[in-house]
């Protein structure tokens, strides 16, 4: 046991020997004790981790979900272009809705209704006029509320940033995408068949038929007047009144996305005080 007992000793006193003369190095090179582990640490850097970011070479959609809340950073930064969103071609070509479409599909379901109203179903054409203005109204604050509380949600999850991108999103990073600009048909039937079974579920038959065609008018009027802020020129718009709606929205996607909710009209951002600051 005696020659272990000297061999633990030999050891014992090298390491004693060596941590010394590795303090009276540290202590030569004049670095005190935190300094010393700051050096380590330059020597031995940790690989730092990653930012997630969106490859515009590969469908986009699949990678905003990752982003985590550096997407809210990124999706308000706006870019051109058009990206490829899906990889299916298919998928890709019905993510993609001119602007033609909205009137051409919309525009003669939603005059059936308001003639139906007059001609079936004897509604004063006085009457049919004002309730239709009063469906034109409803609309506009029906955009203000899907706008400003849906489409400006943020949903923290991957899947509700996901779909934060699919219905708005995309707009706020790409708003010169002429063909993700307008309601595509499947969504935007699905709103028109909830505001159908809420108006007939609350107003006479008649009155229903004239205020839903009014709110129809005023969905066509929005997605229209929306993709000639985004593609006409100020210059080429005819009157103050459109000209005034496009700068407002120019600054809701540039320099402020709190504020400027109202796209065809700016009433309810008066009223609720979410004016675009112009």
């Amino acid at each position: 046991m005696a020659p272990s007992s000297d061999v633990a000793s030999e050891h014992s006193g090298e390491a004693t020997s060596s941590s010394g003369r590795l303090e009276r190095r540290r202590q030569g090179s004049g670095l005190t004790q935190g300094q010393g582990k700051e050096l380590a640490k330059e020597q031995h850097p940790q690989q730092q981790q990653v930012e997630p970011s969106v490859d515009r070479g590969k469908p986009v959609v699949s990678q905003v979900g990752r982003l985590g809340a550096a997407y809210w950073t990124w999706v308000h930064e706006p870019e051109p272009g058009q990206p490829l969103f899906f990889g299916s071609p298919l998928v890709e070509a019905c993510s993609k809705t001119p602007w033609w479409v909205v009137p051409l599909l919309w525009l003669p379901l939603f005059s059936y209704c308001l003639g139906l109203s007059v001609v079936a179903h004897g509604l004063p054409l006085p009457s049919a006029v004002s309730l239709v203005l009063v469906g034109v109204v409803g609309w506009q604050l029906l955009e203000y509320l899907i706008h400003r509380f849906i489409f400006h949600a943020e949903l923290n999850s991957p899947l509700g940033i996901t779909f934060h991108f699919l219905f708005h999103g995309c707009h706020h990073k790409y708003p010169m995408d002429k063909l993700r600009l307008v309601f595509p048909p499947v969504p935007a039937a699905v709103v028109v068949g909830s505001v159908w079974a809420a108006l007939v579920t609350a107003l006479p038959y008649p009155v229903a038929l004239a205020v839903f065609a009014g709110m129809g008018y005023g969905y066509v009027a929005y997605d229209v007047l929306h993709f000639m802020m985004h593609h006409v020129p100020s210059t080429a718009l005819p009157g103050p009144l459109l000209r005034d709606l496009k700068r407002r929205h120019m600054h809701h996607h540039y320099k402020d996305h709190s504020k400027g909710y109202g796209i065809s009209s700016v009433l309810f951002d008066v009223l609720l005080c979410t004016q675009s600051g112009v």
